[in-house]
């Protein structure tokens, strides 16, 4: 059986009760990447948690699309500078041992 790995944005939108606009909101801010299938727009699979947070904050925070971007600006920084950060750990600890 095979796994789809996209799944339609209106399919999405649905779910969520949100307006299409919004994702496209967020792939003109480079927040989320959308590609075709079948002329219809999808998103991967592996983007799915990143739209899914964004729409929360929005939802729950009322973010406006501009802050979601930023938001993910930042939440980018943060993830680079922990995976820096273990890097230099491990390789302190290769001198310490």
């Amino acid at each position: 059986m095979e796994q789809s790995t996209y799944i339609y944005i209106k399919e999405f939108c649905t779910h969520y009760n949100i307006d299409v606009s919004l994702v496209y909101q967020l792939v003109e801010f480079e927040v989320l990447a959308i590609e075709k299938t079948d002329e219809k727009e999808v998103i991967s699979i592996a983007e799915l948690p990143k739209l899914e947070k964004m729409v929360r904050l929005h939802q729950e925070l009322e973010i406006n699309p501009q802050g979601l971007q930023a938001i993910h600006h930042l939440l980018e920084q943060i993830t680079h500078l922990q995976e820096e950060v273990l890097s230099l750990r491990r390789r302190l600890n290769r001198f310490e041992s």
